[in-house]
């Protein structure tokens, strides 16, 4: 049995967001959170001043509070967690 606690390893969220900024700096805004490797996004729908965004963040012991803060600052909101992976 490991002696470390499992890390956060994927988070699959549900986003509505702004416009501003566009998807491609906000992904890169989200790469660089403390733990975070790898972020791909997909549109799920566009409104007249949002989007919808189903996020995939990769890493190694992802802090998702800092992850949440930083979707926070850039205007936007987590609507669900819809995939969470932990590794030893």
């Amino acid at each position: 049995m490991s002696k470390h606690p499992p890390s956060l390893a994927r988070l699959v969220l549900d986003i509505l967001k702004p416009h501003v900024p566009d998807l491609i700096d906000f992904c890169r805004a989200l790469s660089a959170v403390d733990g975070v490797r790898r972020v791909s996004a997909v549109v799920v729908e566009v409104d007249v001043e949002t989007d919808t965004v189903k996020i995939t963040i990769e890493g190694r012991d992802i802090d998702f509070e800092k992850v949440r803060e930083k979707v926070k600052e850039m205007g936007a909101a987590v609507h669900s967690v819809d995939e969470v992976v932990f590794e030893q």
